[in-house]
């Protein structure tokens, strides 16, 4: 399941694209360098210094959860977004956006990809969009079972999820933290009369996982230690003609062309007292 990547290589090997293709994961130990994996780690620090970390929402409407809110028990992790469209910048995130276009270059062309079992029909990934955050979780974090992107709704747009982390490369398996892939038939819960079947992966640090969104459910172990990863997904341009489930979200030029102005000016408003509505609205 676990294969080592050349250091500072950006290119799944024949046997990882294989992996990915039958089985809808992979799991590729090694994958950053040494010095862009001490950079981000730095960078992780710096930005929680400054105060860029948030508690981490939970769902796909962007419901914010706190020690205050019914959500803690699905949840309990900090965020910060980056990626290009962020308007944050360093060397190393520069670095780490050169990495993932080469990863969704080897996507886009494979031809084991492209027939795959799990990786066919999949719509073209979007050149310039991606969503990116660091995730940080404290000791006794945790994130309960989910799918990352969900029939019906705007995350459905998520094609492939990634995971690279970040921790201290002593990392023992008592340190949990561990990412559980499910591989039941259910998406969020374990089906009645299925015995449970996993694949638990230790967060090593400088290893890539890559599975995906829609059909590979997970969750994250209760850490007994800090635990920094970097969490992302790759976006198509387009919903899979495939799938008559999926449902697409418009443009926000589509929206604006049938929206009357005051209608738009209105949703706006609510938007900015409702913290839940605004990924949606958005």
């Amino acid at each position: 399941m676990a294969s080592s990547c050349p250091t500072g290589s950006a290119v799944l090997s024949s046997s990882d694209l294989q992996h990915l293709a039958e089985h809808g994961f992979v799991v590729v130990e090694n994958f950053l360098s040494d010095d862009l994996y001490q950079s981000l780690r730095e960078d992780v620090q710096d930005l929680r210094q400054v105060g860029k970390f948030q508690v981490a929402k939970i769902g796909h409407d962007g419901m914010v959860q706190d020690e205050n809110t019914p959500f803690r028990d699905i949840r309990y992790s900090e965020t910060c977004f980056i990626g290009r469209a962020a308007g944050m910048d360093s060397k190393a995130r520069s670095q780490l956006y050169h990495v993932l276009d080469q990863l969704k270059v080897e996507l886009e062309t494979n031809d084991v990809v492209q027939q795959g079992r799990y990786t066919k029909a999949i719509p073209a990934l979007d050149k310039e969009t991606e969503e990116l955050m660091y995730a940080y979780y404290p000791q006794g974090g945790y994130y309960r079972r989910h799918r990352d992107a969900e029939p019906g709704s705007v995350s459905n747009w998520r094609k492939y999820s990634l995971l690279l982390y970040l921790n201290q490369e002593d990392w023992k398996p008592q340190d949990g933290g561990q990412l559980r892939i499910h591989r039941d038939s259910g998406d969020d819960e374990l089906p009645a009369g299925e015995l449970p079947n996993f694949i638990d992966v230790q967060p090593e640090a400088k290893t890539l996982v890559l599975f995906r969104s829609d059909q590979c459910p997970h969750e994250v172990l209760d850490t007994r230690r800090e635990r920094i990863a970097i969490v992302g997904w790759f976006l198509s341009q387009e919903p899979n003609s495939h799938n008559d489930d999926e449902i697409t979200s418009p443009s926000a030029a589509e929206l604006t062309n049938h929206i009357s102005p005051e209608t738009l000016e209105a949703l706006r408003a609510l938007r900015d007292v409702n913290p839940r509505l605004k990924t949606r609205l958005e």
